[in-house]
């Protein structure tokens, strides 16, 4: 809500500076307003962002500065057109946690975010490093950059991450390896080495099924999106401890997919 109020404050300012270049018929007046907002979300942004930096930037574990990354990502998701439900938030592990989840949509991992609420970090592709904002954002909140194309830089990446659960950071990983496909939301199989972030520390397993982020893109700019995510009971390093990670991803698998045919049969 405050970001929001930042936003307004600063878009009816930005409407007013941009008014002063000159006085014009009722298009011009929509044109600053228009202007005005857009300035007003840029600023918003860079400032808060500029504040998480210039702070502290060492430790970005702090809940305030994922409260205010939260709001931003929210109003990423309102822009996004998205409508995100969320069942099973009882089941959020209060000890270390590693999230796993299907993967169809690159707004997953933030959707996943926005779902649980908690101080978190995660594992995602390289490419989006290129992108000038979004490395700031991934380099200040510490999330791992995985090169699925080099297999030594892959370990190394899951390494860090390995490092940061045990050091009691939540982390999200979706164990398919990337989007592999849109036409339907089960997974197509995972990498087994993925659940080493979770076994090598001892960390709890929270499985997660994602549906109806597979038509995000189909549907944005015109249409609206619903999103559910269903948080699934977790599994405790107690119960997974003599299970092999390809044992343990199958049940994982399993969790996750059948929530997304229970919730696709549900809507029938």
């Amino acid at each position: 809500m405050s970001v929001i109020i930042f936003i307004l404050a600063f878009s009816a300012l930005f409407s007013y500076l941009w008014s002063l270049l000159s006085l014009g018929s009722l298009w011009f007046i929509i044109l600053y307003v228009f202007l005005g907002i857009i300035s007003g979300i840029i600023f918003t942004i860079l400032l808060v962002l500029l504040f998480v930096l210039i702070v502290d930037k060492t430790r970005y574990d702090k809940p305030l500065y994922h409260k205010i990354l939260w709001h931003i990502l929210n109003f990423v998701r309102i822009f996004l057109r998205i409508k995100l439900e969320v069942k099973g938030i009882e089941n959020i592990p209060n000890d270390t946690f590693v999230v796993y989840g299907n993967h169809k949509s690159n707004c997953d991992v933030i959707l996943v975010y926005l779902a649980y609420k908690k101080v978190m970090s995660a594992v995602a592709k390289k490419e989006l490093a290129k992108i000038p904002i979004l490395r700031f954002i991934m380099k200040s909140f510490k999330v791992i950059p995985l090169d699925r194309e080099n297999e030594r830089e892959g370990v190394k990446a899951l390494l860090e991450a390995i490092k940061l659960v045990k050091g009691g950071y939540n982390m999200i990983i979706f164990p398919e390896g990337g989007v592999k496909t849109r036409e339907y939301e089960t997974m197509v199989g995972f990498k087994a080495g993925s659940f080493k972030l979770a076994t090598k520390p001892g960390a709890t397993i929270s499985p997660c099924s994602i549906i109806g982020s597979s038509k995000i893109s189909k549907n944005y700019p015109w249409h609206k999106s619903k999103v559910t995510i269903i948080i699934h009971k977790p599994i405790s390093s107690e119960i997974y401890n003599n299970e092999n990670t390809f044992a343990l991803g199958d049940e994982v698998q399993r969790m996750i997919d059948d929530g997304v045919k229970t919730s696709k049969i549900q809507e029938l």
